[in-house]
């Protein structure tokens, strides 16, 4: 069975050496030690790794990949599957949701760069001059105020 060094098992995988010190940390990823307190790696910590970063890519947290990680060292693929279509179920449904938002979001975008295209209000900004426009249902509405002028009759301690 082979063994890696940290830096040996970073040439292998291409996972950086802060990484693989924070996975052992998070309890994702076990290193023996040498008599010199090197961590040493077995074979196995490459495919651990090769599961991990596809677990990474589909959006999975830790503590979820760590779960799936005991799933994933008995050896049956079917509970790790069926594990991992639930977790993927949820990601899907968060991601349509930010999708969603992020639609309104560019949709209320276009109407305001459209409102911001007409002519502009002689007078100062204020409610209705198309610069602080409504938002979508829900949302702060922030009106600009000029500031006022000094020597307005207003004492400075109380500006």
């Amino acid at each position: 069975m082979s063994t890696y060094r940290i830096s040996e098992l970073v040439r292998r995988t291409g996972v950086p050496a802060s990484t693989l010190r924070f996975y052992e940390q998070a309890g994702l990823l076990a290193a023996a030690r040498t008599g010199a307190g090197y961590r040493v790696y077995g074979e196995e910590a490459v495919g651990r790794l090769e599961f991990i970063g596809a677990a990474k890519h589909l959006g999975l947290p830790l503590d979820e990949i760590r779960e799936l990680l005991g799933a994933w060292e008995q050896g049956v693929c079917a509970e790790v599957r069926v594990r991992l279509r639930t977790l993927v179920a949820a990601r899907m449904a968060e991601a349509e949701r930010r999708i969603a938002e992020l639609s309104a979001f560019a949709g209320h975008l276009a109407v305001v760069h459209e409102e911001l295209g007409g002519p502009a209000p002689v007078a100062v900004c204020g409610p209705g001059c198309g610069c602080v426009s409504a938002g979508p249902p829900g949302s702060v509405s922030v009106e600009l105020v000029r500031p006022r002028p000094a020597g307005n009759g207003v004492p400075e301690a109380v500006r």
